[in-house]
């Protein structure tokens, strides 16, 4: 998957998990507590020929978090490199993968950036990951049957950035 990318489709989360920062005993932004959603999504994104699922708002259709991982996107025009990822204070737990990533990054002088993301921002930018402890960071080729522009290069930097090398 680092090496060939996986394909991902955007699936509507059913609410916007900001409007549960106010109700602390719905645990909003808790990743560990139930993965059932997350593997019927993957279960339905597979049915639908995509490797992942890439969850958004109903509302505004803003970004939030693929079912396993964390979404990061490059952008490297205008002589500039900025990293983005869907912002952490609307609902969703901070990734440690992208995290990792994100420091690093900045000390190679990146900018880093936090949302909102959305769906056109990541068919517009240069490269989408998805990033995990377990997967590393993985490119996002096909968007809903769309094709994403992806570097080896930039996916070997990024899996630098987060292994330490």
């Amino acid at each position: 998957m680092r090496r060939n990318g996986v394909s991902a489709v955007l699936l509507q989360r059913g609410h916007d998990p900001a409007e549960d920062s106010g109700c602390a005993w719905l645990l909003p932004g808790a990743k560990t507590l139930s993965y059932a959603v997350n593997m019927a999504a993957l279960r339905h994104a597979r049915d639908l020929g995509a490797d992942e699922a890439i969850f958004t708002t109903s509302t505004d259709r803003r970004v939030l978090e693929a079912a396993t991982s964390s979404v990061i996107c490059a952008r490297t025009g205008h002589g500039e490199r900025t990293l983005i990822t869907p912002e952490p204070s609307h609902g969703i737990l901070p990734g440690t993968s992208q995290a990792r990533i994100f420091a690093a990054a900045r000390q190679d002088g990146w900018r880093i950036d936090y949302g909102p993301i959305y769906p056109a921002d990541l068919l517009r930018a240069d490269a989408v990951w998805l990033t995990s402890s377990v997967r590393l960071a993985v490119p996002v080729v096909r968007l809903d049957q769309q094709p994403l522009p992806h570097s080896r290069e930039l996916t070997e930097l990024l899996t630098g950035y987060l292994v330490g090398r």
